[in-house]
């Protein structure tokens, strides 16, 4: 299945991406974005599926890491995986929600 990063996916994996840079070594980040690609490209082929966090709008959650997660729906007719959002498991989830909601 074709991967679709959402403009807002994009926005909120560089946010992420770019606070790990104060926190993490080049290393370390690395190793983020590899999981990141990973677990996408296992998600794609089909080699997982990860648990549905609202089944009314059928999202799922990938977590890559303890404090990082990404949202995503599958349109199997099209063969395609849309990225909603990335999301930093501590902030608020009501935060969460209104990502969901756009």
């Amino acid at each position: 299945m074709e991967i679709v990063w959402s403009k807002l996916a994009l926005i909120t994996y560089k946010e992420i991406f770019e606070n790990l840079q104060f926190r993490w070594t080049k290393k370390e980040m690395r190793k983020f974005r590899d999981l990141t690609q990973s677990l996408m490209q296992k998600i794609a082929t089909q080699q997982i599926k990860c648990p549905v966090v609202n089944e009314k709008l059928s999202i799922r959650k990938a977590v890559v890491h303890k404090n990082v997660s990404f949202y995503y729906r599958e349109d199997i007719s099209a063969q395609k995986i849309y990225i909603i959002t990335f999301f930093n498991n501590r902030m608020n989830p009501k935060t969460l929600n209104k990502l969901l909601r756009e």
